[in-house]
């Protein structure tokens, strides 16, 4: 461990000479992690024994922390931390950063989103409206570093593909002219995760009593909450509404509440909680996928909104294989069933071999006339015929699917 130490001590060295310049960080922190390299020889069990047996504990940012799987400080001061994280299915949602520093893979992969956020309507300082695109996608491997720059300069997400994945950062214990912390979500919303009202988190809390009440006395409180709160409260609740309840149904009875409320603000809430479900599932049924491949194409499912993109990132991975064929076997073998996934596979869409031959000739763009004339080589034209209305069905479905959505957008 002594590695960290050594890091920190050259790091203070260094950056006193840029009389302790936030600019100056992320450019100084990346050059000593390259360096020092402790992504070499790195082993995830090193560090984790000498959390379990240290008693020189560093000074920890926070006793409690979402972020990280776990999170360990392994050197601090009162200027700069430096961080291992650990993950095992977690993933990092779209988010800038309050400080400076770089961070290297020590340890596993992961797929790096890079974003552009274009604000359209400050709500306040904890909350905005606008357009979030994705500027890049890349797989980070071990010993890839990279500066984190404070602030809307530099918006990433981090899809982790191994388990463990580790990454050491090197940071600024805050960057003042930073501004909010804001996390994204698609398609519309920068929100203030750190921001806390005592009084608004004790009735979120609340909400977990509210679950044995009666169904007329949670709706008549509810409604009442949100027609009163502003809009940054609503979101909240709605937050911790699915939270609890995992179903977006249990939304559907406030959102005529809060459309008469909040207008168009509410009603872009609509899509951002349509995202947040299916980024839900997808993350949870990583949990169940353990080959690398399988953990790659999920990525790409939770990061990417085309088929052209999509399918570009896979040929730039496998240049070897056709793209549209490397995903369909994915697919393939992702439909069939698991173990220990309920009744459905692991992606939680059975698909049968009718139901792939639909799939593969709309991820090559086929029209529903394109998937009949296929159907009909395979089956005849008259079985193809009297099953028009259940395939005319199965397309709609796969389009509508909020799982394949990307493979068939264009």
């Amino acid at each position: 461990m002594h590695v960290y130490e050594e890091m920190g001590r050259l790091i203070q060295d260094r950056w006193v000479k840029y009389n302790h310049d936030e600019e100056a960080f992320p450019e100084l922190a990346a050059r000593v992690l390259q360096e020092m390299a402790p992504y070499k020889g790195f082993d995830p069990m090193v560090p984790i024994e000498w959390l379990f047996n240290t008693r020189t504990f560093p000074r920890q940012l926070t006793a409690r922390s979402d972020f990280g799987q776990p999170p360990v400080t392994v050197f601090s001061d009162h200027r700069l931390v430096i961080d291992l994280y650990y993950w095992l299915d977690g993933t990092t949602e779209i988010h800038q950063h309050g400080f400076s520093g770089a961070f290297q893979v020590v340890k596993g992969g992961s797929i790096h989103g890079q974003y552009r956020w274009n604000e359209r309507h400050r709500v306040n300082s904890r909350m905005a409206f606008g357009e979030l695109s994705l500027e890049s996608l890349n797989e980070l491997k071990e010993g890839d570093v990279q500066q984190i720059l404070p602030g809307n300069r530099y918006i990433h997400s981090l899809f982790h593909l191994e388990r463990p994945s580790v990454t050491c950062v090197v940071r600024t214990l805050h960057t003042p002219n930073a501004g909010v912390q804001y996390s994204y979500k698609k398609p519309f919303l920068a929100i203030d995760s750190t921001y806390e009202d005592v009084q608004t988190n004790r009735i979120l809390q609340s909400l977990t009593f509210l679950q044995d009440s009666p169904r007329a006395v949670r709706k008549r409180l509810l409604s009442e909450l949100i027609e009163r709160s502003d809009i940054h409260t609503c979101y909240l609740l709605f937050k911790r509404l699915l939270e609890i309840y995992k179903e977006e149904t249990a939304l559907e009875e406030f959102w005529e509440v809060a459309i008469r409320r909040h207008g168009s603000l509410a009603e872009q809430l609509i899509p951002v909680f349509q995202e947040r479900i299916r980024q839900s599932m997808l993350v949870s049924r990583r949990a169940q996928v353990k080959t690398e491949e399988h953990r790659y194409f999920l990525a790409l499912l939770l990061n990417i909104d085309d088929a052209e993109s999509l399918l570009w990132l896979v040929r730039q991975r496998y240049p070897h294989e056709d793209p549209g064929e490397k995903v369909m076997r994915w697919v393939e073998e992702l439909s069939k069933p698991t173990e220990g996934v309920g009744s459905g596979d692991t992606l939680g869409i059975p698909l049968n071999e009718t139901a792939l031959i639909i799939f593969r000739e709309l991820l090559h763009g086929r029209s529903e006339a394109g998937v009949m004339a296929r159907l009909k080589e395979v089956y005849g034209a008259d079985e193809t015929e009297q099953e028009a209305a259940s395939i005319a069905e199965m397309v709609s479905a796969l389009r509508a699917s909020s799982v394949f959505r990307p493979l068939f957008a264009r």
